[in-house]
């Protein structure tokens, strides 16, 4: 009879007290513990066989190291346009909307561009040895730990089968994002300088062509100058153009590398509005100087000399604005600080990050345990089920088909 499961009696008549054939069998705790015992040397030999296994797949491991690098975020590293066209554009990812571009600078770090580049720096295609190189960015993203922390510390530890190696691609995490940072600083203020510089010479020829239509007025007015009326309007017009034009430059200089909900942006096209139709009124003559005197009336010949005086004031005063605002973006240029600062550069480590050995052993031993009860188990099942006279009768039988 099966140590686990009581079985019926042969007999058509059960017995008193003992279940028949039809009736359920029921486990028996004890009979089981009994047999587990009678298998224990099975069971503990099927531990011993999973423990072997994974000691020697712990000792034929390359083992990893981990190296970490901590970074101080500044607060006020970018330049001042880069670093709001960016908080801006990141204004979802700041914690708590202090205005601390620290998970930004934690994106930044993630980032694909970062990764291939430390991809190629360190030949990371031949140690990972992966088909292509998004498998080379997931490998070494799951070695890769990034944290920061509320103070503006950013850790990065990173996990390689060379000690020095681990410690190199961690610092040059830091290091990569000081490229990605001077190049996007430089590329806004290049772009500004660009866009001032043909301005400039855009300006400058505007200029040539004013003095030029200047003189050819003085040649048939005989240099008459604008009378006193004509004067006082004439400069009201040209001190408005060159404001509208000075803030139009302005603001198409901010445009490069700012939105349109910048606020310098908003007040500009609020400055413009107001000096266009200020300079509508003063083209229409419907402003008059202080004795009432309107534009339209004033002589044609002295009109058309003090136009041409005005324009040429107004290139000159233009030229030297775009002129002024082109040096201090040739300086914001050559100035560009470099943004990271690391506060603890990574070593190689002395230490094994990775395998646990101990763990690992620990829970394969454990686990070929409980294989083993599982196989004694339905060895006794299977032998009990197969015992049965009921089923004995179906296995013969179908013993005897297949001699057949």
């Amino acid at each position: 009879m099966n140590p686990i499961i009581s079985q019926p009696t042969p007999s058509t008549e059960p017995a008193p007290g003992r279940p028949s054939a039809s009736q359920p069998r029921e486990l028996d705790l004890f009979a089981f513990v009994l047999m587990l015992l009678r298998h224990l040397p099975f069971i503990l030999g099927c531990g011993a066989v999973a423990l072997l296994f994974m000691t020697i797949n712990m000792l034929r491991a390359k083992p990893r190291y981990a190296s970490t690098a901590v970074m101080i975020v500044p607060q006020n590293s970018f330049d001042r346009k880069v670093s709001a066209e960016l908080s801006m554009g990141a204004a979802g990812l700041l914690s708590g909307g202090t205005g601390s571009n620290l998970e930004l600078y934690v994106d930044m770090v993630k980032s694909r561009t970062v990764a291939d580049r430390i991809i190629d720096d360190y030949d990371l295609k031949t140690v990972y040895n992966n088909k292509n190189i998004e498998q080379d960015e997931l490998t070494l993203a799951s070695r890769t730990k990034i944290e920061s922390e509320r103070e503006g510390l950013i850790r990065v530890t990173v996990e390689d089968t060379s000690r020095d190696r681990a410690a190199a691609l961690a610092n040059d995490y830091f290091h990569q994002l000081d490229l990605l940072n001077s190049h996007l600083v430089l590329s806004s203020v290049g772009e500004e300088r660009a866009y001032l510089e043909r301005e400039l010479l855009k300006e400058k020829d505007a200029l040539a062509d004013a003095e030029v239509a200047l003189k050819q007025t003085q040649e048939t007015t005989s240099g008459v100058p604008p009378e006193a009326v004509a004067s006082a309007q004439l400069t009201a017009l040209e001190l408005t153009r060159v404001q509208l034009r000075g803030d139009q430059v302005k603001l198409d200089a901010l445009l490069t590398g700012e939105t349109e909900e910048n606020p310098e942006v908003i007040r500009l096209r609020g400055e413009i509005n107001g000096l266009t139709r200020q300079l509508s009124e003063l083209q229409n003559g419907s402003a008059s100087a202080s004795n009432g005197t309107p534009t339209s009336q004033v002589p044609e010949q002295t009109l058309l000399y003090a136009r041409r005086l005005r324009d040429v004031k107004f290139h000159e005063e233009l030229y030297g604005l775009l002129e002024k605002e082109f040096e201090e973006a040739k300086q914001q240029e050559a100035k560009t600080p470099s943004i990271v600062q690391v506060l603890d550069p990574a070593v190689p480590s002395l230490h094994k990050a990775w395998p646990p050995r101990t763990y690992y052993c620990i829970l394969a031993a454990i686990f070929g345990t409980v294989v083993g009860v599982v196989l004694v188990a339905l060895w006794a099942l299977i032998g009990a089920y197969m015992r049965h006279p009921e089923n004995a009768e179906k296995l013969r039988q179908l013993k005897a088909l297949y001699r057949k």
